[in-house]
């Protein structure tokens, strides 16, 4: 659509009117107001004074740290804008936590399986397992069929719960919040973002 191509074009000349990339340098995310790169931030400055470029002390596909501001929530419709940022200044320790679930589904397949395995065997041999005892055959049917129950609880479980993931939580002063969620438990990126985070505060009072 034309504005499609319009919001296309202003990224672009963002990223040219900032002396364009450098070799190795790749976009990680854009915006017709801001693009994010491994290396650098690029914004439009205030009252149309031109771009401005930040080198990113950290950077990825969620969330960027410079020396003076934390820059995130990338592609976060929220009142029309696409990422949400803050000063460095106003933003307090991050909160990172490990969240999600792990996969049962291989467990949960083996259970259900099985559970309707042992049932069908009941229920093809009822007159020979009878014939042994007659409480074989029902315990035979409960125990395939709990098993075939939990296996089914366990695999819808696996497929509707959130995955294994690290959050790290930025709050800002003014209540709201930049937010960074990576797959895995204790993900190695969510330890240097946040090491990046508290050097680049430690700078600050410098």
């Amino acid at each position: 659509s034309e504005g499609a191509a319009r919001v296309m074009q202003a990224k672009i000349r963002l990223i040219d009117e900032g002396g364009g990339l450098e070799d190795g340098e790749e976009v990680l995310f854009e915006d017709d107001a801001i693009a994010v790169t491994n290396r650098r931030v690029f914004s439009r400055a205030a009252r149309g004074a031109g771009v401005e470029v930040e080198d990113a002390l950290f950077a990825d596909d969620r969330i960027a740290v410079t020396a003076r501001r934390l820059v995130g929530n990338f592609g976060a419709a929220k009142e029309g804008r696409a990422f949400d940022e803050a000063e460095l200044g106003v933003v307090g320790a991050p909160n990172r936590f490990n969240g999600g679930y792990q996969s049962r589904r291989p467990l949960a397949v083996r259970l259900l399986v099985g559970g309707l395995a042992l049932a069908a065997v009941g229920a093809y041999f009822t007159d020979a397992l009878r014939a042994v005892h007659y409480l074989i055959d029902p315990l035979v049917f409960l125990v395939g069929a709990l098993s075939a129950t939990v296996g089914l609880y366990l695999l819808l479980n696996s497929l509707f719960r959130n995955r294994p993931n690290t959050t790290v939580i930025f709050p800002i002063l003014d209540g709201g919040e930049i937010i960074a969620s990576y797959p895995d438990w204790d993900n190695p990126q969510a330890d240097e973002l946040t090491r990046h985070f508290a050097r680049a505060k430690r700078s600050l009072g410098r």
